[in-house]
């Protein structure tokens, strides 16, 4: 009982069902000098965020001087859940529902475990999700059922915190034979859903090079029209490559092959007006700010 631990009599304001209240980020109680932290001031409640919080309180308790302990704290940072069921569950960042109400336009990249050769051997029946940003390509979310599923979520989380992108997971070698394996094949699914996805990387960075050219629609149309000589509004892969030459970007015919194969979207075999500014629409460079 409240009255018999004695936090009333030394002015400490205790909450509904009996829990403390507590400033977020010092753990401080509403009593001088009283710090609380673990299952009495509620939820989450678990052993792993209550030696956190204990950690900030006494970091809090014997600060001096003007730096800030708990500056970059922040107590409802959003946590990394794992079920113990069979099969187990574990989940952090946003699911699609979530993230397009925040605005985001996302695809979902998955993957079942019998995908990776640990999982078709020990465990086949188990899912893999990563919640994808359409534009950016950054991880926002990760879910997982099946075998392992609450330790992998800790590499889903590190993701989803570090904004790592799904060509970056596409990039790395992962050890064989494990689980692991199972988030380059959902990233894998996920680029198949982008309009530029991971073949596109190399184009962007050429590209991309230098931002000192306003790729205006006038500035683009110009270009495009001058190497256009015939004025059918279509360049093939030749004068493609005239048209970058003569926008100061010189390209490899390997490159432009790519980008060929890559924006044609109708199928024949040349590139329009609205093909081409697709690729720059991409990649415009950002505008200083004042």
């Amino acid at each position: 009982k409240n009255e018999e631990t004695g936090l009333e009599s030394a002015g400490v304001e205790v909450a509904d069902r009996g829990m403390v209240g507590i400033d977020k980020k010092t753990l401080a109680t509403s009593s001088k000098n009283v710090y609380a932290a673990g299952d009495v001031i509620g939820p989450p409640a678990l052993a792993s965020t209550s030696m956190e919080q204990a950690q900030r309180a006494v970091s809090a308790m014997f600060h001096e001087g003007d730096d800030d302990v708990t500056k970059d704290a922040n107590h409802d940072d959003p946590l990394s859940i794992g079920v113990w069921t069979i099969p187990e569950m574990g989940y952090f960042g946003l699911t699609k529902e979530q993230a397009e109400k925040e605005g985001y336009s996302v695809v979902e990249g998955t993957a079942r475990f019998d995908q990776c050769l640990r999982g078709r051997v020990f465990a086949p029946d188990g899912l893999c999700k990563l919640v994808v940003d359409e534009k950016e390509g950054t991880v926002l979310g990760c879910h997982l059922i099946g075998k392992e599923a609450a330790e992998m979520v800790h590499y889903g989380m590190a993701l989803v915190k570090a904004g790592t992108s799904i060509f970056e997971i596409l990039q790395t070698v992962y050890t064989a034979v494990t689980f692991h394996e199972l988030f380059k094949e959902a990233a894998l699914d996920a680029n198949s859903k982008l309009d530029f996805g991971v073949e596109w990387q190399e184009i962007f960075a050429i590209l991309q090079s230098e931002c000192d050219i306003d790729f205006s629609e006038e500035y683009l149309r110009e270009k495009f029209d001058s190497i256009d000589e015939d004025g059918s509004g279509e360049l093939d892969e030749e004068e493609m490559g005239a048209l970058f030459g003569a926008m100061g970007r010189t390209v490899s015919k390997r490159i432009i092959a790519n980008i060929m194969r890559l924006s044609d979207t109708d199928g024949n075999g040349t590139i329009d007006f609205g093909e081409f500014k697709a690729i720059f629409d991409k990649i415009a460079c950002p505008k200083d700010e004042e």
